[in-house]
Formats: structure tokens, C-alpha cells, sequence
């Protein structure tokens, strides 16, 4: 009989920790949305693409929701829309830097990494404190050879290694 009841109580206690732990995910997940339907809102309301082609968010020393898309003269044009409203909007031409596959090519030929699997390539923001600017970037995280989960940083204007992080 007792050892009925405990059971009763840990199936009850598991639903209530599964119950809270999926809505904390989902609150969380409702502000991403949020903030990108704001920055969304901005990049409307100033005209700063006539069609958005995809939406990715960065998190970095600041947040900034990325947009690439087409601006009004039909070039392929990405903006960064920083969540803090006293930060600048970087806008660039994809012209003006590297694309993806170029990023890539561009980590594969640097001698100092050891690239085992590509986890995920974004662009973000970061502070430069060479030209003391925020500076657009492409953030690659992959695992090396010893399975360490590493962040690697170049210039989006140039693809050119920025800095790689190593927790």
C-alpha cells in the first residue's frame, strides 16, 4: 500500500515539474517572439526592406535580430536590429561582405582549427575595441577533434578570422 502512494506522489510531482518546466520554455519563447516582432516593426515602419527573407537572432555581448532580406532598390541587404533602442541599426549590402559558404571556406583554411562538425553559423554583432564600433560578424560554432564546443568570430565584411572563444 505505501509503496503505491509513493508512486502516486512521484507520477504527481514529475507532471507539476514536466507542467512548470514547458511553461517557462514557452515564456521564454514568447519574449524571443516578442522582441522579434518589435524589431520587425522597425524595420517596417522605416523602410528598410521592402521583403524580409529570414529573421535569426543573435546573442552576443548584445542582442540583435538579424534580417535578410530585399531593400527597395532589390539588393540583397541584411539588417541588425539591436533589442537595446540606444544601439545603432547596422544595415549592409550581402554585397558588402561574405555570405555563408564563404564564412565557412574561410574557417576551413585557418591552420588553427581542428573542425570536427559544424553546429550552427550565424550573423551577429560585437564590439571591436580595435575600431571601437560595433562590428557585424559571423559566428560559426562547430566541435573540434576533442569534441570542445568552440565559437569562432570573423568580419563579415572580409570573412577574415576576428577571435575564437574556447570555454
Amino acid at each position: 500500500m505505501m509503496k503505491k502512494w509513493l508512486l502516486v506522489i512521484f507520477v504527481v510531482l514529475l507532471i507539476l515539474v514536466s507542467w512548470r518546466a514547458i511553461s517557462i520554455y514557452k515564456s521564454t519563447l514568447n519574449v524571443k517572439l516578442d522582441e522579434q516582432e518589435k524589431a520587425m516593426s522597425r524595420v517596417q515602419q522605416e523602410e528598410l526592406l521592402q521583403t524580409v527573407n529570414e529573421v535569426t537572432t543573435y546573442y552576443g555581448t548584445s542582442a540583435y535580430h538579424v534580417f535578410n532580406g530585399i531593400d527597395q532598390t532589390g539588393e540583397n541587404t541584411i539588417v541588425w536590429v539591436p533589442e537595446d533602442p540606444k544601439k545603432q541599426i547596422l544595415i549592409r549590402k550581402q554585397s558588402d561582405g561574405v555570405n555563408k559558404d564563404e564564412a565557412l571556406s574561410k574557417l576551413d583554411n585557418n591552420p588553427t582549427t581542428n573542425v570536427k562538425e559544424i553546429r550552427s553559423i550565424k550573423l551577429g554583432v560585437e564590439w571591436d575595441e580595435t575600431t571601437e564600433s560595433d562590428r557585424p560578424i559571423w559566428e560559426i560554432i562547430y566541435l573540434d577533434q576533442t569534441d570542445r564546443i568552440t565559437y569562432y568570430r570573423s568580419f563579415f565584411s572580409t570573412g577574415d578570422y576576428w577571435k575564437i572563444i574556447k570555454p
